[in-house]
């Protein structure tokens, strides 16, 4: 047990909790639907899957060794700025505090309040401002917890990331205890796509965007690494925490392929619904299905929402100790060992974020306040793996330059073929991002350019004409 005024310490175990927390998320109950639609058969969509398992593996490697190269805490913010200085450091730490992270936990939050109602049984679901006022509630709640100290918020992240993988795995167990049914679920399957017209390449390159925003999330672990025991704990947790949600994520679209079928697994509007539903109808427990999914998601909710308070802040007082950001964020509390203001900061603006669209969908009168994050999300999307192409090629820099080469720690074999490879396959993301969602990719953009003008009107000299 840790003493107060004890340095905190977190093992791989805790890390790699983070890492889990921040990719296993609600996205895998839906996405695999948009990308078995991409595809032709079953063998692609499990094709797809893995090969963004092993894009994520190649993430998880580049960033185990910059996080032995580069220690302590702020993960992607500290590695761009080792390798490239302060203005694109600036830029990715203003748009992941801006927009990336405040940004998915106010949509998060909305989720949670969404499946929390049918966990419930309620009649209705809550009209948008009920919505909007449970979700600040919650971000409001973790915020709080985290302020703590980062004993509070290991403790919550371990125990949800703990009871979310077992969940998940036992819905895989539960599709292979479950007999097969002779009859296909009550949904209506389309008689033919246009999807196996395409090209092979260009039906798995389609696959691929949703499959990796899917598998995003590994970076967390890095942001809380200066509280790490060893360096190599870092280094544990995240490729350990990126290989259980590859098994997982696998192991969930191998389940709806088995209980829907391909063709029903593109039918389903709710393909983690109806899986669940077909898995459990042999034992009587059809009916509750949908229910028990619900309290899945909310289970994944909630660690999520943990994570992005746990983890981010730390971000913010890299950015801080830097000079890029108020000194007052960058303190770390003396004996809870997190900076609390900085905490605060990011957990009030996601408050403000969502209140902000919510009002903005009000004054437009044709959208939800989800509506508007998920256009802002998409938009920075394309921004946020730009900064993973730019990690990938931090690597290279530093590895050049020599830097951290004494500190000893883990490295990657075969170096230049990992993080090229990794590198090659962000900026294909970004490519795609861009190609998809022009609209939302200019209002990225335009976070960007917004923090590249406030980091002009920062270095201006002071008292000059």
């Amino acid at each position: 047990m840790q003493r107060p005024g004890e340095p905190p310490t977190l093992s791989a175990f805790d890390v790699g909790c983070v890492v889990i927390g921040g990719i296993l998320g609600v996205g895998i109950f839906f996405t695999p639907r948009v990308v078995a639609l991409a595809v032709a058969g079953p063998g692609e969509v499990v094709a797809a899957w893995a090969i963004g398992g092993l894009i994520a593996a190649l993430g998880a490697m580049v960033f185990a060794e910059l996080s032995a190269r580069v220690p302590g805490h702020g993960g992607m913010f500290v590695y761009i700025h080792r390798a490239f200085g302060a203005r694109p450091s600036f830029l990715y730490g203003w748009a992941n505090w801006l927009v990336i992270q405040a940004g998915a936990m106010a949509v998060i939050a909305l989720v949670l309040v969404d499946y929390a109602a049918q966990v419930v049984g309620a009649a209705a679901p809550p009209s948008d401002g009920v919505r909007v006022g449970i979700a600040a509630a919650a971000i409001l709640t973790f915020t709080a917890l985290n302020a703590f100290g980062l004993r509070v918020g290991r403790g919550v992240q371990n125990g949800l990331t703990v009871v979310k993988v077992v969940a998940v795995f036992g819905l895989v167990l539960l599709g292979c205890f479950a007999f097969q049914v002779d009859e296909q679920p009550p949904i209506a399957i389309p008689s033919g796509s246009a999807a196996g017209q395409d090209g092979l390449v260009t039906r798995l390159a389609a696959a691929m965007l949703p499959v990796l925003f899917s598998f995003g999330g590994w970076q967390q672990g890095s942001f809380v690494a200066g509280a790490a025991r060893r360096p190599r704990d870092v280094a544990i947790g995240v490729m350990g925490g990126v290989a259980v949600v590859v098994v997982a994520y696998l192991g969930v679209n191998l389940t709806f392929l088995a209980l829907l079928g391909f063709e029903g697994a593109r039918a389903s509007e709710a393909i983690g619904a109806d899986a669940v539903r077909v898995a459990l109808t042999p034992f009587g427990l059809g009916d509750a299905g949908a229910r028990w999914l619900a309290a899945l998601v909310v289970v994944s909710s909630l660690g999520i929402l943990n994570t992005i308070c746990l983890a981010p802040p730390f971000v913010l007082h890299a950015m801080s100790k830097e000079g890029l950001f108020p000194e007052a964020v960058g303190r770390l509390h003396p004996t809870r060992h997190v900076p609390v203001v900085a905490v605060l900061v990011q957990g009030l603006w996601a408050v403000a974020l969502l209140a902000a669209t919510h009002a903005w969908a009000l004054a437009q009168g044709d959208a939800g306040a989800g509506d508007v994050l998920g256009f802002l999300l998409d938009g920075v999307v394309f921004v946020d793996w730009l900064f993973f192409g730019l990690c990938g090629l931090a690597m290279f820099r530093l590895r050049r330059a020599g830097h951290g080469d004494a500190g000893g720690g883990y490295r990657v074999r075969y170096p230049r073929v990992v993080a090229g490879a990794f590198t090659l396959f962000a900026l294909a993301v970004t490519t795609g991002a861009v190609a998809t969602n022009p609209r939302a990719s200019v209002a990225g953009l335009a976070v960007c350019a917004v923090g590249g003008l406030i980091d002009l009107r920062r270095r201006r000299p002071r008292g000059g004409r």
